[in-house]
């Protein structure tokens, strides 16, 4: 098994893929941040290959409700369980599975009904569905933050995530 040192992230991730034939997926081509930022990079080190995702966020689920409220896309926990279902549709179109992400990381915004603090419970309940089950049981290493507020005001939810198999 390769071992990595401390020193060891993303960043050297990025360094060594220029040498290594890094590939770059692009967004949905409906999406308006298609210029911005990519969908998800595969990079090869060493006989591994990692996957890393932009941050995915939940789809509007009530048309009927303004796109800015939580309403329009649910309360924690539901946007945490459709975010994990694209997860696993992103991750399957890149040939990989969710036994193979070792990291995720969320980022939760407080949820006015209840009381402006993010939903772990909610998150975390969601989470356990995907994660640690008899089809999934590889666990991830994670971590979810409360922060101030995402691009769109009715998202409580962001999740971005790494993947690695063998090459």
């Amino acid at each position: 098994m390769r071992r990595f040192g401390p020193g060891f992230s993303a960043s050297t991730l990025g360094g060594m893929a220029l040498a290594n034939g890094i590939e770059r997926y692009p967004l949905n081509e409906s999406s308006p941040y298609r210029t911005q930022f990519l969908e998800s990079v595969r990079v090869p080190v060493d006989g591994t290959e990692f996957l890393m995702l932009s941050g995915l966020t939940p789809p509007v689920i009530d048309g009927s409700v303004p796109s800015e409220r939580a309403e329009a896309y649910g309360d924690t926990e539901m946007q945490t369980r459709n975010i994990l279902t694209q997860l696993k549709a992103t991750l399957e179109r890149r040939g990989y599975g969710l036994n193979d992400v070792i990291k995720v990381q969320a980022f939760l915004v407080g949820d006015a009904r209840m009381g402006g603090r993010a939903d772990f419970q909610g998150f975390s309940r969601a989470y356990a569905e995907v994660f640690g089950t008899a089809e999934t049981p590889n666990i991830p290493v994670r971590t979810r933050v409360q922060v101030a507020g995402l691009v769109e005001p009715g998202w409580l939810v962001e999740i971005e995530a790494m993947a690695a198999k063998a090459g």
